[in-house]
């Protein structure tokens, strides 16, 4: 789907798009995703946590107690101009919580 393109600020200012190679991962590997655009774009721009990534250059934005206090993750690249969105998943619980 061509011009399938969403943005947001995170907050420290940094412009970070979801575009279509993002889109056609969570509908080829998270689809249950693809119905959650607003939550992950939320992530971003109001997190309740962040973290980094093992992966050099990436950051980890957190929306905790969300689904049936789950947690979502969503993981940005900041190697590329903009920034993008990588992949977005829910946890059962959020990092760091007892269960």
């Amino acid at each position: 789907m061509a011009d399938d393109h969403h943005s947001t600020i995170d907050p420290d200012g940094r412009h970070i798009v979801l575009d279509e190679r993002t889109i056609q991962h969570l509908r080829t590997r998270r689809p249950q995703m693809v119905g959650q655009i607003d939550a992950i774009l939320q992530a971003v721009s109001r997190p309740d946590r962040r973290e980094e990534d093992p992966v050099p250059g990436r950051e980890r934005f957190y929306l905790d107690h969300i689904f049936d206090r789950r947690c979502l993750r969503v993981v940005v690249d900041f190697n590329e101009s903009p920034a993008f969105i990588v992949t977005a998943f829910v946890h059962d619980k959020a990092p760091g919580t007892k269960p």
